[in-house]
C-alpha cells in the first residue's frame, strides 16, 4: 500500500488540470506520408532556481517514507531527491505528435545500500521503476528499472523484457552501479529499445512486430496522462537521486547518447580531449616521429568532422608534413587502444582497417614539386562516418595555387562506437584555423527542391523544412539558386524564428532577410549589414540564375551572425552578411528558406549543424 503526502499547491494543480489529460494521443502517420523525424525536445527539466518550476510536479512518499524534495548535490547542483518517495507530472508529450518513437535522457545516482545485520553492501535496486507512463488511474502502465527491465500493460496488450526474477544470471545486467552519478539515454522505437549509460550501448532489443508491435507502446507513452519519476513498478523504487531530465517526440542521435558536460548545454558532447592545441610540432619542424601530437577529437557515430590547418615541413622527404590517425576511444597506450588506420599526406598508410581500405587521389604528378609545395599549403580533412565506413577527404591548397586532393574509405569496427582521431607530425609542424576546424552534424532533408521548378511560387507558399539550430549550435546550407529574374527578391529568402512551427501560438520570428541585402522582422532593425560584389542589380539578377549559395548561421551568445555568399556561373561573387541579437542566446532556434518567383535546390550532402572544436 502507498501513502500520499500532496503539498496544497500540487493539490491545487491537480484540481484544475485533471479534466484536461486524456489516455491516448495519436502518433505520425509510417514514413513516408509527409512527416519525417526531426529531432524535437518536448521537456528540458533542470532542477536549478531560476529554471524549475516547482509547481510543475506532484510530490508523495511510499508509505513510511518521505516526500521526495529539491537538496543541493556538490555534483549536479540542485537535484531531485527521491528517499522513499516519487514524483510525477503531466505527460510533456500529449502536447506534440511523436514521430519515429520517444526518448529520455538523464543523470541519475542509485544509494549504495547497506544490510544493518550483516554489514554488507546490498545489490543496486533492479526491481524500482526509475519513470514509468501510466494512465489517471494506473490501470496501465509501461515502467523502465535500472537494469533495463521494461513492461507494458496496456488495453491493446502486453509485452514485458528483462525481468530480474525470470533469469538471475542473463537477465540482470549491471547498468548502474550504486553511489555514483550516470548517464542514461533511453529510446523507445517501433521495434524496440535501446538504452545507452554513460555514453556506451548496454541494451538494444530489436522486436520484430509478429512477437509485439512496439508502436503500441510509443503511441500510450505519447498518449497517456502521466510520467511519474522513481514510480511504476510493483515494488517501491529505492533511494535515488535524477536529474536533468530531457524528453524527446522522437529518437536521438548518438551525440544525445554521449554523456555531456556536466552543467552543459543540450547536445554537449566531448568532441576535444585537454586544453586546446593550436600549433602541433615545433616551428623549426625539428619534431620527430611519434613525439608531437594534436588534440584528441572524438567522433561519434555518423558524426563528422572538418580540420582546417596551414602544413608547413622541412621539404626533406614526402612524409614530412601532417599525418591524421583514427583510433579506439582510449588513449594512446591504453589497453583499449587500438589504431583503425594512420594515413599520410604522401598517399601511404598502415593499421588494422588500412589493408581493406581504397585511395582516390588528384594532382600527385611530381613528389619534387609536392615536397615544395607543402610548406604554407592550406589544408582541409574533412572525416565522416557513416555506419561502419569512414572517408576521409583532403585538400592541400599551396601558395601558388596546386591543388592535391586524396581521399581514402574504409571500415572501422560496426559504425556504433566513438572513435578518436589526432594529427601527428614528423619533421613538420601545423597551424589550426580555430574558425574553421569544426564537428559537424548532418541534417535530414525531406525537401531537395523548395518551389515549382517554372519559378512560378508565390511567396510564403513553399518552404523548406526547418533547421533546429540549439545554443552553441551553428547551421551550414549550400543549395543552387534558380529565378524568374524579374525582380532582385525573385531568389532565396532566410527566415530565424523561435522553435516553433509557423503559425503556432509561441512563433516569432527575429528576422527575413533576403538574398537583396533587405529584411524585416522584430531583431532586423537593431541589426548591421555589410556586403561584398553588389553594384548592378541587372548584373545580379541575371547572375543568380544556377547560382551556387553557402549560408552559415553562427551563433555567439545572443549574437547570431548569417553569412551568405552566392557564387555565378561566371564566376561573380555575391557576399552578404547579416549581424543581431535574437534572445538571450540560450534558446533553440530555427531556421528555415522561403522562395518567391524562385526555385531551390538543397546540396544534401552539405547541409549540417556545426559546433568549433577550438572554443
Amino acid at each position: 500500500m502507498k501513502t500520499r503526502k500532496w503539498p496544497a499547491l500540487c493539490l491545487a494543480i491537480l484540481t484544475m488540470c485533471m479534466g484536461a489529460c486524456q489516455d491516448w494521443g495519436q502518433m505520425d502517420p509510417p514514413a513516408g506520408n509527409q512527416k519525417y523525424p526531426k529531432l524535437e525536445q518536448v521537456l528540458k527539466m533542470t532542477f536549478e532556481e531560476e529554471e524549475f518550476d516547482p509547481e510543475s510536479l506532484n510530490y508523495y512518499a511510499y508509505e513510511g517514507g518521505n516526500i521526495a524534495e529539491i537538496e543541493d548535490d556538490k555534483v549536479h547542483g540542485k537535484v531531485l531527491h527521491l528517499l522513499d518517495g516519487y514524483a510525477r507530472m503531466f505527460n510533456p508529450l500529449n502536447s506534440v505528435e511523436v514521430q519515429n518513437g520517444v526518448s529520455l535522457t538523464f543523470w541519475v545516482k542509485q544509494a549504495v545500500r547497506i544490510d544493518e545485520e550483516t554489514e554488507e553492501q546490498l545489490e543496486p535496486d533492479l526491481v524500482g521503476a526509475l519513470f514509468s507512463f501510466q494512465n489517471s488511474n494506473g490501470t496501465q502502465r509501461m515502467f523502465l528499472t535500472a537494469n533495463g527491465w521494461l513492461k507494458y500493460e496496456g488495453v491493446d496488450g502486453e509485452y514485458e523484457v528483462n525481468n530480474p526474477e525470470a533469469n538471475k544470471v542473463s537477465q540482470n545486467p549491471l547498468l548502474l552501479p550504486a553511489g555514483e552519478w550516470h548517464y542514461m539515454a533511453i529510446t523507445i522505437r517501433n521495434d524496440g529499445y535501446s538504452i545507452y549509460v554513460d555514453g556506451k550501448q548496454r541494451i538494444d532489443k530489436m522486436v520484430e512486430q509478429s512477437d509485439f508491435d512496439f508502436g503500441k507502446i510509443v503511441q500510450f507513452m505519447a498518449g497517456t496522462s502521466y510520467l511519474y519519476i522513481g514510480n511504476g513498478s510493483d515494488s517501491p523504487t529505492q533511494e535515488m537521486w535524477i536529474d536533468d531530465i530531457t524528453i524527446y517526440r522522437n529518437q536521438i542521435t548518438d551525440i544525445q547518447c554521449q554523456t555531456p558536460n556536466i552543467g552543459s548545454e543540450e547536445g554537449a558532447f566531448e568532441y576535444l580531449v585537454g586544453t586546446p592545441i593550436i600549433t602541433v610540432g615545433a616551428a623549426d619542424n625539428s619534431a620527430a616521429w611519434w613525439t608531437a601530437f594534436s588534440n584528441y577529437f572524438r567522433i561519434p557515430a555518423n558524426g563528422s568532422m572538418k580540420f582546417k590547418f596551414i602544413n608547413h615541413t622541412n621539404g626533406k622527404n614526402n612524409w614530412n608534413n601532417w599525418c591524421f590517425a583514427l583510433c579506439t576511444d582510449d588513449e594512446r597506450g591504453g589497453t583499449d587502444y587500438a589504431e583503425y588506420f594512420l594515413i599520410r599526406s604522401d598517399l601511404y598508410g598502415w593499421g588494422d582497417s588500412y589493408a581493406s581500405g581504397t585511395w582516390t587521389s588528384e594532382g600527385y604528378d611530381n613528389w619534387d614539386t609536392f615536397r615544395a609545395d607543402m610548406e604554407g599549403a592550406e589544408v582541409t580533412v574533412t572525416v565522416q562516418r557513416n555506419g561502419a565506413t569512414v572517408s576521409v577527404e583532403a585538400v592541400a591548397k599551396a601558395i601558388n595555387g596546386n591543388v592535391y586532393k586524396e581521399a581514402f574509405t574504409t571500415t572501422c569496427g560496426d559504425g556504433t562506437q566513438v572513435v578518436r582521431a589526432f594529427f601527428v607530425v614528423d619533421g613538420a609542424h601545423i597551424v589550426f584555423d580555430t574558425e574553421e576546424t569544426s564537428a559537424l552534424t548532418t541534417v535530414p532533408l525531406t525537401k531537395n527542391t523548395i518551389g515549382a521548378e517554372d519559378c512560378s511560387t508565390a511567396w510564403w507558399t513553399e518552404f523548406s523544412d526547418y533547421f533546429q539550430i540549439f545554443a552553441g549550435q551553428n547551421l551550414h546550407l549550400e543549395f543552387e539558386n534558380h529565378t524568374n529574374g524579374v525582380g532582385n527578391w525573385n531568389n532565396w529568402n532566410l527566415s530565424l524564428c523561435t522553435d516553433a512551427e509557423r503559425g503556432g501560438s509561441d512563433y516569432a520570428e527575429y528576422f527575413v532577410i533576403r538574398s537583396d541585402l533587405y529584411g524585416w522582422g522584430e531583431s532586423y532593425a537593431s541589426g548591421t549589414w555589410s556586403s561584398e560584389g553588389y553594384g548592378d542589380w541587372n548584373a545580379f539578377r541575371a547572375d543568380m540564375e544556377g547560382a551556387k549559395v553557402t549560408i552559415d548561421i553562427q551563433r555567439n551568445g545572443a549574437t547570431v551572425t548569417t553569412t551568405a555568399v552566392a557564387t555565378a556561373k561566371n564566376g561573380n561573387v555575391y557576399k552578404e552578411t547579416f549581424v543581431t541579437d535574437c534572445g538571450d542566446g540560450s534558446q533553440t532556434i530555427r531556421a528555415f528558406l522561403i522562395v518567391d518567383g524562385a526555385h531551390l535546390k538543397m546540396n544534401h550532402s552539405n547541409c549540417y549543424l556545426y559546433i568549433p572544436l577550438f572554443k
